[in-house]
This record gives C-alpha cells, sequence and structure tokens, in this order.
C-alpha cells in the first residue's frame, strides 16, 4: 500500500510539474516571417510598445532569430520601438530557467533607462521567457540580429540574412509563358516568332505542360511555328541551374540548323528558363506534349489532353428546349391543354430555356402538374460544377404515390446552367419537369415554343465512336466528286486531241499550196517540152518554127484550159 502512494504521488508531482513547465505552455510571441523586433531592424514606420503585453511565458519563432541581445542597444531606435529593451546577463544552461535584468535603452544614450526583471528558460531546442508588460511607451523587447531578404531575393535561412542571393524562382523574377500552342504536339500551322522576346527568365504556365522537349522535332511546323526550338541537354537537379544549347529545327530534316546559349533551373514545383529573343521569324521555343481536346470533349486539365472526355456542357453536343413554360411545377394541367409527352422526346442530352425555370424540379409533385398527367421530378440535389456528371434517379407521380416509377437520368452543372440526359419515356401524357415559377399571362407575354434536339445517343463511348463512324453520306459525296472529275478529265482530253489534229491538218495545206507552179512556169514548161520533141523528131528543123506556133496558142484555148487547172 506504502509503494503504491509513493508511486501516486511521484505522477501526481511529474503531472503538476508537466502542467506548468513553461517550455510546453508558452504563448508565441511572433510569427516567422516577422523580423519587426530584429535588434537589426532600424525602421519606425509605426512603432511598437509591449505595454499591453500580458505577463506570463512566451516564445520566439522569427527567422530573424529567438535570442534576446546581450549587449545594450546603444541609442534605442531599434527593433522596431523608440526604447530598445535588451538583456543584461546571460543564457542559462539546458533545462534551467534564471531571472535577469531586462534594460531598456533610450536614444539619448542611457543603456538602461528602465529595467524590468523577467526569466528565461533554456527547453535545450529552443528559449522561453517570462515578460512582464513595460511601464511607459515606445518601448518593446528585441530579439534576434537577422532581417528578411531585399525582394527578389532569398536566401538557406527561409529567406533571412545572412547569405541573401538573387533568385529567378522568385515569382517577381521571372515573366510567364501561357501560350497553349507551343505544344510540341501542336501540327496546327502558327505564326509565333520569339524574335521579339525580351531576354530574361520565364516560366511556362500553360496546361500542355512547362518543360521543353529535348528530342528534335522533326520537319518543323509544330509548337505553333515553323521552326521549333528544342532543348539539347538535360534537366538539372533540384535548386540547380544548368547551361544547355536550344536548337532550332527545320522543315527540311534540320534539327539544329541554329541554336542558343540558354539556362534552366530547377525551381522544385516547375522549371524556369533563361531565354533569348531568336534571330529571326518564324522561330519559336517549344514547351509541353499535350494538345487541345476534340471540339465537343474537355478534360480536367482545362480542355486538354490527356482524358479528354465528352462535355455535355458543349453547345454541339445537347439540344434546348425553349419556351416550354408549361414544364412548371407551379402550373396544372386544363381541359383546353394538350399534355405535354416526353414519349416522344428524343433519347439525349437537353439544356432549358424558360422564363419559368431552367433547372429540373427536385420536389415532389402531384398529378396535372408541370402541363402533363404524369410528372417526373428528381430525387436528390443538383450537382456542384466540381461534380461533373452526375447519375439521379426521377420519380413519376401517379395514381398511387408520388413515385410510382423510376427513371434514370443524368445532370452536368455548366455553372451558369445545367444539362440533363434525358431518355425518351415509354409512356403517354407523362413529362419532366422544368422550372418553379409560375407561367406568365398570356394576353401580357408572347413565347415560341421550339425545340432542337440533340445531336445524338451520347450515353457510352461506343455510341461515340459509332456516331463519329456512321456517315455514309460522305462517301457518297466523294464518289460523286470523283465521277465528275473522270468525266471532266475525258472532255478534256478529247478537246486537245481534236485541236491537236485541226492544227496538223492545216499546216499540211499550206505547205502543199506553197508548192503550186505558177502560170508563167507552166508555159515555160510547155515550151520545153514542145522543143524537147520537135528535136527528137526532126533536129533539123528550125527552132524558130515551133516556138512561133507555141506562142500562137490562144490563151482561151482548151489546151490552155487544161494547162491552168494543172
Amino acid at each position: 500500500m506504502e509503494k503504491i502512494l509513493t508511486l501516486f504521488l511521484i505522477l501526481f508531482i511529474r503531472f503538476l510539474t508537466t502542467k506548468c513547465d513553461p517550455c510546453l505552455t508558452y504563448k508565441v510571441l511572433d510569427t516567422p516571417n516577422e523580423h519587426t523586433r530584429s535588434v537589426a531592424n532600424a525602421a519606425l514606420p509605426s512603432p511598437i510598445c509591449d505595454n499591453t503585453l500580458e505577463v506570463g511565458w512566451y516564445r520566439v519563432t522569427s527567422y530573424a532569430g529567438e535570442r534576446m541581445p546581450t549587449e545594450c542597444v546603444y541609442g534605442g531606435m531599434r527593433c522596431g520601438t523608440s526604447f530598445s529593451i535588451w538583456m543584461n546577463g546571460t543564457y542559462p544552461d539546458a533545462g534551467v530557467a534564471k531571472t535577469v535584468q531586462a534594460c531598456a535603452a533610450h536614444y539619448d544614450g542611457d543603456c538602461c533607462k528602465y529595467s524590468y526583471d523577467i526569466e528565461v528558460k533554456n527547453c535545450t531546442d529552443y528559449l522561453v521567457y517570462n515578460l512582464v508588460p513595460v511601464s511607459t511607451c515606445y518601448q518593446a523587447y528585441c530579439f534576434g540580429s537577422e532581417l528578411a531578404c531585399p525582394a527578389g531575393e532569398t536566401s538557406d535561412n527561409n529567406g533571412f540574412t545572412p547569405g541573401c542571393k538573387y533568385e529567378p524562382c522568385l515569382e517577381e523574377n521571372h515573366q510567364t509563358l501561357d501560350h497553349w500552342e507551343r505544344s510540341v504536339n501542336n501540327t496546327e500551322i502558327g505564326n509565333l516568332c520569339d524574335n521579339v522576346l525580351t531576354p530574361g527568365w520565364y516560366r511556362p504556365i500553360s496546361a500542355v505542360g512547362n518543360t521543353m522537349p529535348t528530342e528534335c522535332p522533326q520537319g518543323g511546323y509544330k509548337c505553333g511555328t515553323s521552326s521549333p526550338i528544342w532543348m539539347d541537354g538535360s534537366y538539372p537537379s533540384s535548386g540547380e541551374i544548368a547551361n544547355v544549347t536550344a536548337c532550332v529545327g527545320n522543315y527540311n530534316g534540320g534539327c539544329c540548323t541554329s541554336s542558343y546559349d540558354i539556362q534552366v533551373k530547377n525551381c522544385d514545383d516547375f522549371y524556369i528558363y533563361n531565354l533569348k529573343a531568336t534571330s529571326g521569324c518564324y522561330q519559336a521555343y517549344c514547351f509541353g506534349t499535350e494538345v487541345k481536346c476534340p471540339v465537343g470533349e474537355t478534360s480536367d486539365n482545362g480542355g486538354f489532353t490527356p482524358e479528354c472526355e465528352f462535355d455535355p456542357c458543349h453547345s454541339r453536343n445537347y439540344g434546348i428546349l425553349v419556351g416550354e413554360m408549361k414544364r412548371s411545377s407551379n402550373y396544372t394541367l386544363q381541359k383546353s391543354d394538350v399534355a405535354i409527352e416526353d414519349s416522344r422526346l428524343t433519347t439525349g442530352w437537353y439544356r432549358i430555356d424558360s422564363v419559368t425555370g431552367n433547372d429540373i424540379v427536385n420536389e415532389s409533385v402531384g398529378m396535372m402538374q408541370c402541363g402533363t398527367l404524369y410528372p417526373l421530378w428528381m430525387e436528390g440535389t443538383l450537382p456542384d460544377v466540381s461534380d461533373k456528371t452526375v447519375d439521379r434517379k426521377v420519380c413519376q407521380s401517379g395514381l398511387y404515390s408520388t413515385c410510382d416509377q423510376k427513371y434514370d437520368i443524368k445532370v452536368r452543372n455548366c455553372g451558369n446552367y445545367r444539362t440533363y440526359y434525358l431518355t425518351q419515356l415509354n409512356v403517354d401524357k407523362s413529362a419532366f419537369c422544368f422550372g418553379t415559377f409560375p407561367v406568365p399571362d398570356p394576353t401580357t407575354t408572347t413565347t415560341t415554343t421550339t425545340r432542337r434536339p440533340p445531336p445524338g445517343d451520347h450515353n457510352s463511348s461506343k455510341d461515340d465512336e459509332n456516331d463519329k463512324d456512321d456517315k455514309p453520306y460522305i462517301w457518297v459525296i466523294v464518289a460523286m466528286l470523283a465521277v465528275l472529275s473522270t468525266i471532266l478529265l475525258a472532255i478534256l482530253l478529247v478537246k486537245f486531241f481534236l485541236q491537236r489534229t485541226v492544227s496538223k491538218r492545216a499546216v499540211s495545206f499550206v505547205d502543199v499550196k506553197g508548192k503550186l507552179p505558177t502560170y508563167d512556169e507552166v508555159i515555160q514548161n510547155e515550151k520545153n517540152n514542145r522543143l524537147q520533141m520537135i528535136q527528137t523528131v526532126s533536129p533539123s528543123a528550125p527552132v524558130n518554127q515551133f516556138v512561133g506556133s507555141m506562142t500562137s496558142i490562144p490563151p482561151n484555148s482548151t489546151k490552155m484550159g487544161q494547162m491552168k487547172s494543172y
């Protein structure tokens, strides 16, 4: 029994000791990024005063330092105040607490104008101080001796002195490049040109990626330019800077027709690049590998690959029910009405456009509401934008309850509106309810009820593929164009050969006509022939006799006519 009491007493004493240990029960005097109380801080935009400080144990967590200076802050005007309080004493060993004097230095040179008894305890890994409020303003306790690095610089001491240096990873030290066209997989012909780029550090922030490709983009015409620039080198380790070569690819197959010396730095969560302006157009730096999703698709990556999927919010993917005001749960079917029937509704995605409301009713409604006999309302709530497409159940109100039968639908929150995947109903005089506002007076409101049907059933990815492939009319058009092209080519060939044949005949006729003898040549030839005949028959006969007879032939004689016809 005595041992039990002794053990209990020891545990009780330990509990009290632990509960009262200032190393565990302290308050924090400042935050890590504060440096106002640093003895190196001479700025006094708004002097601080510890006259409202509560008595108690405090710990200093600033990166400027946790130790109270043990030498006079001569002249005061430090630590963000006029009377700078320093510790006139030494620090205790680990685990020990001691009482010391805290002196307030005055700007007149008095190192201890005011003094206070305080305590300090060494908690091994840190120090705690039992402080008291000051008697007058402006007095404040000093802690630490470092300052925050200037803007645009950082250090290994969490951005505090010593060792401050320029840091391009800081937001104020680099510019951003936000062009999705710079993706190395973008083959759309563009006119990006970096000849006007201001030399300096840049961070690519586009959703397509922030890394420069390290392989040659063969053939050029990528990255939104004719001559894409890639990085011939490797990426550095965390916090390191690498000097690399940026090569200019070309459409003729060249991978490094020209080059630039650039730098790349690993900022842990991203890369930045020290780029130069290009020497000519069209040359541009490539970044990233993703591309835009096809029209009508979206993704969690801002509409870029990977994982593109059907987008119910795209206007090409949904139909519109316009002006169907009587679908409101605030409208009761009248005898003169024709009940709305969604058994005639084409299955697909729809957006609602009505003055009575555009959202599906998600509270139970009775028969004869929503402009139909058996209205359908949705169980559950509308999704948030972040929920993407959700599955919901709709109830059909009937004779026995407000949920005689259930159907499956899908809902997508598109931000400013919702779209709904509605199925064609298998029952007449039943319709989905949309909106809760009263139907306007028809005498004061002119409305037109129209429907734009959805482009198709996109209930599954398989159906999407079938829709894309099922386009026979395209092949009909292609076949017709091929036939017309063949006929046109045949006509052109026939016309060409006909023209060529006619041309040859015309040339031949001209040549023959040009060889015909003249009238004088015919007469002379005839004379020569007669002379030869006479000489052959009677060589002694006078030549002039026959010559004269030839010249006496009348021009209109038969023989002359024959010669002319020749």
